[in-house]
């Protein structure tokens, strides 16, 4: 009896939570009912109008890593003036640290994108100012990709089969046409009749950008901002890096100036017989990279008493026929001062490391061929 009466004053606990438990669901379940039955669901698509309204920060993705770079480099950061329609590109500048600079390195690389310079460029273009030489680095256009081929037509259905159906699809392909092109422009049904009477509120036009002119005018554009940049800051004592997406327009446009400073007066410091302000060349081959035709590589190879370095990166297995078709064509050229580098792609763990083989092999040819004293500041208004 005493167990009875024990058992009804203290009831089980599963009996007791149950009770609270439906509560607190009562309580959860509430504020979403009175959100559907009583708010606006938000407008989705006045979010996305007024993110359209909002004026872009940078007009490319070109000028948007352009400017995060300067932001991420700001005292190397300097802004070349263009032609229009460019108006200006970024370069790098890193002074020679040296108290008794020697000149500086012209670095060019193929790529849309600063941020895609590869590890041992940028370690030539951070390493060498502690040896003497500044560096100005800068990108070039790339070419055009090839177009793409075109598909070939898809063969006639048979007349026979089925017309009433095609007939039926076709109109079915273009009804879901039009709706997924309503959906895409952020309209259904009746918000499009809405837009159709409206009428007076029309869309603002996207004023249309002014197209580039071709590749190798913008790359000459860029290659006079720079040495005429150069020369403001009395940098004559120039050796300039290619690469070889880009060698044979560069050459092209320098030769003029190579061969003038071929005809010039030596300079009495450097093997270098060009009188400046280019005093060599280094051209940098590299696997996977584009192989420079016979053509090409005879533009590049056009000035006999230029000082070059012919770079190879990569296997061994991979650029023996290139090697071999450079120092083929580089003696029917009659180059004097022709040098050849092979060595695997370095691999560069501290951009900053101004000791390793790379950066040691690379100025050594500066040295010999091009090493000179910068020239003195002139006073300008």
């Amino acid at each position: 009896m005493n167990r009875r009466r024990s058992t009804l004053a203290h009831p089980r606990p599963t009996a007791c939570l149950l009770p609270l438990l439906l509560m607190l669901g009562l309580v959860l379940t509430l504020p979403a009912i009175a959100q559907e039955e009583g708010e606006e669901p938000v407008n989705e698509a006045a979010t996305e109008e007024r993110e359209e309204d909002e004026e872009p920060r940078y007009g490319s993705r070109r000028e948007r890593n352009q400017q995060l770079l300067a932001q991420r480099f700001p005292e190397e950061a300097r802004w070349l003036t263009l032609p229009a329609p460019e108006t200006e590109t970024l370069a790098l500048f890193r002074p020679a640290a040296d108290t008794e600079p020697k000149g500086a390195l012209l670095l060019l690389y193929g790529a849309e994108d600063p941020p895609h310079w590869p590890a041992h460029l940028d370690n030539l273009r951070r390493a060498l100012p502690r040896h003497g030489w500044a560096t100005l680095a800068l990108t070039l256009p790339l070419p055009e990709p090839p177009p793409v081929p075109e598909r070939p037509p898809e063969p006639a259905e048979d007349e026979g089969e089925g017309e009433g159906e095609g007939e039926e699809d076709t109109a079915e392909d273009s009804a879901g046409e039009d709706e997924q092109e309503n959906e895409e422009n952020g309209a259904d049904g009746e918000n499009g009749a809405e837009g159709e009477n409206d009428g007076d509120e029309a869309e603002p036009e996207v004023p249309a950008q002014e197209p580039l002119p071709p590749r190798a005018d913008r790359i000459a554009n860029r290659l006079d901002a720079a040495l005429t940049w150069l020369d403001r800051e009395g940098q004559g004592n120039l050796v300039v890096l290619v690469d070889d997406a880009s060698a044979e327009t560069v050459m092209a446009y320098l030769q003029p100036q190579l061969e003038a400073g071929a005809g010039g007066e030596p300079p009495s410091t450097g093997e270098s017989p060009l009188a400046g302000p280019i005093r060599a060349l280094i051209l940098v081959n590299s696997v996977p990279g584009p192989r420079l035709s016979t053509e090409q590589l005879t533009q590049v190879f056009a000035i006999p008493e230029m000082p070059l370095l012919d770079v190879f990166l990569g296997p061994t297995s991979r650029l023996h026929d290139r090697v071999r078709e450079h120092r083929n064509l580089s003696a029917r050229q009659r180059l004097e001062r022709y040098h050849r580098l092979q060595l695997p792609r370095p691999r560069v763990e501290d951009p900053e490391d101004e000791r390793s083989f790379w950066v040691r092999r690379i100025h050594g040819f500066m040295h010999r061929q091009a090493e000179g004293m910068e020239r003195r500041r002139i006073n300008r208004p």
